[in-house]
């Protein structure tokens, strides 16, 4: 009997330690891997710098410090889902979905700074010494838009966009990120979220729909590789409201 009884509770120790494996697995490692960022994020700054320095062989300065401040945006995003996870609780129905989430997002992240890094090699490849002097013909045809300019103009419709969704006015934010799609059509996501805001589009027409909080959450999840900071900050509080 005893030894049928000490069975029965190392069974029952063992579900119960497997539960806590897989609530771990499925809830917590995120956080884990958020920790280690913001406990070393120095030593992480200066692993992007020496990569850097080591694969390009030049110091790319600006570009770099940008891709630091959007990725740094995505782990801050981050946390506020594991703050509404928190908040929610494991036995919440929307503990999942933010599970979910937090998965996408981190997914999103790496496949975003992959391409970002792939730009800033593509460029330093490609780049080469100008001709010498005599090469030069004495007219030189018009050169192309350049393209800072080119960046600033998806950049200003783009944020028209955003903009536009947090007014919850759904036909400008197409019109704006359309716009911004074809002036550079695989700037950051406005392509992604175009196609996003057709698919809901006959649900947003009132702004009082619930839709919102759920385009917001997909947007901050999925498409917020970058997102203007400030209007970043709306997209998040709009965001909770869907959990």
């Amino acid at each position: 009997m005893a030894s049928e009884a000490g069975k029965a509770l190392i069974g029952k120790d063992y579900v119960l330690g497997r539960l806590v494996l897989d609530y771990i697995r499925a809830f917590m490692w995120p956080l884990v891997a958020i920790v280690v960022v913001l406990v070393y994020q120095n030593d992480v700054r200066t692993l992007i710098f020496e990569r850097e320095i080591d694969v390009f062989g030049v110091r790319i300065g600006a570009k770099v410090e940008q891709i630091e401040s959007q990725a740094l945006a995505e782990i801050a995003d981050v946390r506020v889902l594991l703050e509404a996870q928190q908040a929610s609780g494991s036995d919440n129905a929307a503990s999942p979905q933010i599970a979910e989430d937090i998965d996408a997002k981190l997914a999103n992240l790496e496949r975003n700074l992959t391409r970002e890094i792939a730009e800033v090699q593509s460029v330093q490849q490609t780049r080469r010494p100008p001709p010498p002097p005599s090469a030069l013909p004495s007219r030189a045809p018009a050169s192309p838009p350049a393209a800072d300019s080119i960046a600033a103009r998806a950049e200003a419709a783009e944020r028209r966009g955003f903009q536009a969704l947090i007014d919850h006015d759904v036909a400008a934010a197409i019109e704006a990120f359309d716009n911004a799609r074809s002036i550079w059509p695989d700037y950051n996501n406005v392509a992604e979220i175009g196609q996003a805001l057709r698919r809901f589009e006959s649900r947003l027409q009132d702004p009082e729909s619930p839709m919102w909080p759920q385009l917001y959450r997909e947007i901050l999840t999925r498409y917020s590789w970058g997102m203007p900071e400030d209007l970043r900050i709306a997209i998040r509080k709009g965001a909770k409201k869907a959990y």
